[in-house]
């Protein structure tokens, strides 16, 4: 009597374990808990409402695109054009970091500050390169913005220094390539040699280079040729 009871014992309690296990496995089976946009590399704002969905790499590619518009738009001037790319990407992924500092950069660069430091830089950029022409439309829109500046007065001055050493680079190639080809004339190859050399290292890209270069080719051709006959 006494070992049935213990085996009736024994049995309950393997039942209950048995139910304790199967409790416990379908509880690490449950359906997984969506994982948040910031996990999926998409950074948003604590407590967004959306954060429990995860946004799909089209969405995300297409709010990238927008906002490198926005902010392409906006340094160029066209605030309004950027704000509204920015809105349209607020509302493919509600909540987004990125898109939020995106409409803090914009607001930036619609001040009058960013936008006559913007023009300056343009011009110093144009100055450094001898493009006289673009140097001048963005100190023109310089001052557009703040015609007080004093670094438009210091470009502008810049500016002509520039134009006045370009224009004495080109008088000295000028005298290089007559000398190159009073030089060919008198047979004297390798002093025309010399001559364009020099004449290159001044401004190798001088349109007046090549054509000389050309003609001093075919006089040493020709100086070759002679001496084979």
């Amino acid at each position: 009597m006494a070992a049935a009871a213990v085996a009736v014992c024994g049995a309950s309690a393997l039942y209950f374990a048995a139910g304790d296990e199967r409790t416990a496995s379908e509880s690490t089976t449950a359906a997984p808990v969506a994982k948040p946009r910031a996990a999926a590399g998409l950074n948003v704002n604590p407590g967004d409402p959306g954060d429990e969905t995860v946004p799909s790499l089209a969405d995300m590619d297409s709010v990238a695109r927008l906002l490198g518009d926005a902010r392409r738009l906006a340094a160029n001037g066209h605030i309004e054009e950027a704000k509204a790319a920015v809105d349209k990407a607020g509302k493919i992924i509600p909540g987004s970091v990125d898109i939020a500092q995106a409409r803090v950069d914009i607001d930036q660069m619609s001040t009058p500050q960013y936008r006559l430091a913007q023009q300056l830089s343009r011009a110093r950029l144009a100055i450094a390169h001898d493009d006289g022409a673009a140097a001048e439309r963005a100190l023109d829109a310089a001052a557009a913005i703040d015609p007080a500046a004093p670094q438009i007065a210091e470009l502008r001055q810049q500016m002509q220094q520039s134009e006045q050493q370009e224009a004495q680079r080109k008088r000295r190639i000028a005298a290089l390539l007559t000398e190159m080809r009073q030089a060919i004339a008198r047979r004297d190859l390798a002093a025309a040699d010399r001559a364009l050399n020099e004449a290159e290292r001044l401004n190798i890209r001088d349109p007046a280079i090549d054509p000389a270069r050309v003609e001093l080719a075919h006089a040493q051709e020709d100086d070759a040729r002679s001496r084979r006959q």
